[in-house]
């Protein structure tokens, strides 16, 4: 028999991952010590084991791994992620990773993000989690119920840990070069991280060069790391016609260089500027655009 700890680290499997994975699917049937410790047998290993293995290496999601084994051992689901309603079922971790947030809590708010992580995948985490809570904080800030501080805290907490997954995902060299940026003024760049780690969950080398970003140094970058895609997310419509110059001026300079727009400021149709290599693109076109 093992405890949490030893099987953690004899799989190489965080404990809050393991906790996430019995709670929520039930691959796991630990006993219990007297003093009520668990303890895990060489069935829950295996278990645990097989579902690391088939998202390792074959790329399945946890839910498919989990119904994969289930299947394997001709066993009927113990937890379905579809019994819930979808815009229910993430209601308790947006809740929580709310109030660690704007209680300046970064240990929690980092435990959180990590559940969230063992339970769904990626984007599912993204959409359905990370940026509620993160309009949660903006709206309690514009009400006044929360402080600027708070905001600030939870905003850059979020941020520290989305940047931190670009080392998580590989890089296929194979694949076309994006760079990544909102132009000079514009700060709001959840949408543009959301869409780089969209690309780069896929294999997609983005270089990530964020917020407020001089348009005029862009030409030795492209130039220097073979970009291919420009991906530009710009929320405020003040900062469009100027990003638009740049564009008219790189595509002469670099034919095949195409340009992905999204954000807000393109929300109206009259502000697009059609070209053949410009692209506008929500969130919910990501997908299609790609397989394309």
């Amino acid at each position: 028999m093992y405890s949490m700890k030893r099987a953690s680290d004899l799989l190489g499997i965080p404990v809050v991952t393991i906790r996430a994975w019995e709670n929520r699917y039930g691959v796991i049937s630990p006993s219990r010590t007297v003093g009520g410790h668990r303890l895990l047998s060489e069935v829950d290993l295996s278990r645990l084991r097989f579902l690391k293995d088939q998202i390792e290496q074959n790329g399945l999601k946890i839910s498919e791994a989990v119904e994969l084994l289930q299947q394997s051992e001709s066993t009927p689901p113990k937890h379905s992620a579809e019994q819930e309603p979808t815009d229910r079922k993430f209601d308790g971790l947006v809740d929580k990773l709310y109030m660690d947030l704007i209680r300046f809590d970064s240990t929690q708010a980092d435990h959180t993000i990590d559940l969230a992580f063992a339970l769904y995948d990626f984007e599912e985490t993204f959409r359905h989690i990370i940026v509620p809570v993160l309009y949660r904080v903006g709206a309690e800030w514009e009400a006044g119920n929360i402080s600027v501080p708070q905001e600030h805290f939870a905003s850059e907490t979020i941020m520290r840990r989305l940047s931190s997954l670009f080392r998580v995902f590989p890089v296929n060299p194979n694949l076309p070069v994006v760079a990544a940026f909102c132009p000079e003024g514009e700060r709001h760049h959840l949408g543009l991280m959301s869409f780089s780690l969209f690309l780069r969950k896929r294999g997609v080398n983005v270089l990530y060069l964020g917020p407020d970003t001089p348009l005029k140094d862009l030409d030795g970058i492209i130039e220097s790391q073979h970009v291919s895609f420009i991906a530009a997310s710009v929320t405020d419509r003040r900062y469009v016609d100027k990003l638009m110059e740049w564009i008219k001026s790189a595509s002469q300079n670099y034919p095949r260089l195409r340009f992905l727009l999204g954000g807000a400021a393109f929300n109206r149709v009259e502000w697009r500027v059609v070209q053949d290599n410009v692209r506008y693109l929500s969130s919910d076109q990501w997908e299609d655009w790609y397989h394309a």
